[in-house]
């Protein structure tokens, strides 16, 4: 395998590891899973509320309609018996049979009446002497009338008795549950019940409508449930996956890799999370000067220059190396004060990273030391290179407490060697640096 899938393959690694680690913190009480219990859950309770409180509402409302119906078409009855025939109700007596009339016409057998209206309709009509159903459309499996039944006391007590007009929805016919309302008849003398007329409709035909209703309704709210619910699970999963984008660039941190890049859904975002990103950007910014930086200078530090040097031999780049020295540095300490020596040591820095920018890397090595990396620049061309930064030192001015100084260098160059380590390379590029001071300073030895 090449040096490339090597490559590859640690940085798999890194990647992997981190989904491992943010994966299991997802796996004890995750955040999606609570946000989703926190939204979901009063959602749920509150359709749940709303659908019951409506489908009662919706059951009640059809219940007053079937009974403003029944009421309605009963006074219609009473109100077209009246129009059609003079005179006052009054029954007539035969022994066990009764004859019911409205003044001097018989309405006993005469169904032509209420029969339409039961087929134009469909609600059933009766007409009553007493507690006895003389007259009805309802009929039995075989089509036979209820004739000649009764109806409940409660009923006769309510109706005859007191003389109320009264609605009910659990009254048993044969075996079939109405809906029924009752009117009662008064007879001549305007004071005496003589009986009822009485409008019924099947129950199931009503509760069918109610539950058609009740049906409609928690269809409805359930769509409604589920477009909110999966917004809320749309708008939670996006959340979570922001997070996690931040947790993984987070990770990659704290494992060291302070190349990574945060990811760019995350950082274009104006919101809480693309601040907290950016935030995290700030920080690994700031632990990369803090790591890789030179507290004094600015510049790059031995540790990142033996990162970069590791990294190059691991990698097969080939690269030169260059080790210099600042010529009589102590004279700088020893005569001016260590404030001066530390200007000189910014200085030379700057003149050093500016200088190196277009080839590589500049570092301080350590005290007065410093070290260039020419990336990918063959021995020849990395000394030419180093000559030239030599010339920008020299005509470098340190101005301090109102005196100019001057100031040289010595470097030694080498070239890396892929049987050599990294240390050799630079201990390679130090022995010359050791000719360059003992030939007489302020030259490059390569």
């Amino acid at each position: 395998m090449g040096k490339e899938d090597n490559k590859e393959k640690k940085k798999n690694r890194k990647k992997n590891s981190g989904l491992v680690h943010i994966k299991e913190i997802r796996g004890s009480k995750s955040l999606y899973g609570s946000m989703l219990w926190v939204t979901l859950f009063p959602l749920v309770l509150y359709g749940i509320v709303v659908t019951a409180y409506i489908s009662y509402t919706l059951t009640k409302d059809v219940t007053t309609e079937a009974r403003n119906n029944l009421r309605n078409e009963a006074y219609s009855v009473m109100e077209a018996y009246r129009n059609m025939y003079e005179g006052d109700y009054n029954v007539i007596l035969y022994g066990k049979d009764i004859d019911f009339y409205k003044g001097n016409y018989q309405l006993t057998d005469n169904y032509d009446f209420i029969d339409k209206i039961h087929e134009s309709t469909g609600l059933d009509i009766s007409l009553f002497f007493l507690d006895t159903r003389l007259m009805t459309t309802i009929k039995d499996a075989e089509g036979n009338r209820f004739v000649k039944t009764g109806v409940s006391p409660a009923i006769v007590n309510d109706v005859v008795t007191n003389r109320k007009e009264m609605f009910y929805d659990n009254i048993i016919i044969g075996k079939e549950k109405y809906y029924s309302y009752y009117l009662p008849l008064y007879s001549e003398d305007g004071d005496t019940v003589l009986g009822m007329i009485g409008v019924a409709k099947p129950a199931s035909e009503i509760e069918k409508m109610a539950h058609a209703a009740v049906i409609k309704n928690v269809l409805i709210m359930l769509a409604a449930m589920l477009v909110t619910a999966a917004i809320i699970m749309r708008f939670t999963s996006g959340i979570i996956s922001v997070i996690k984008r931040i947790m993984k660039f987070t990770n990659e941190i704290a494992d060291g890799d302070l190349s990574t890049e945060l990811d760019a859904q995350v950082a274009n975002r104006s919101d809480e999370l693309g601040e907290m990103g950016r935030l995290i950007t700030k920080l690994r910014g700031s632990l990369r000067r803090l790591i890789e930086r030179d507290a004094l200078t600015g510049i790059y530090n031995r540790r990142y220059a033996v990162n970069k040097l590791n990294e190059f031999k691991n990698d097969g780049i080939k690269f030169s190396v260059s080790i210099g020295d600042i010529d009589f540095f102590k004279k700088f300490n020893d005569s001016f004060g260590h404030e001066c020596g530390d200007v000189v040591l910014k200085e030379v820095a700057r003149v050093l990273r500016e200088s190196m920018a277009p080839f590589g890397y500049a570092a301080r090595w350590g005290g007065e030391e410093f070290l260039l990396i020419y990336e990918n620049m063959e021995l020849e061309a990395a000394g030419l290179t180093t000559q030239r930064v030599l010339d920008s030192i020299r005509a470098l001015e340190v101005a301090y407490d109102g005196q100019i100084h001057s100031v040289t260098m010595s470097f030694g160059v080498a070239q890396s060697d892929k049987e050599r380590s990294m240390d050799d390379d630079v201990n390679a590029a130090d022995e010359l640096l050791y000719k360059a001071k003992e030939s007489g300073r302020n030259r490059v030895v390569y």
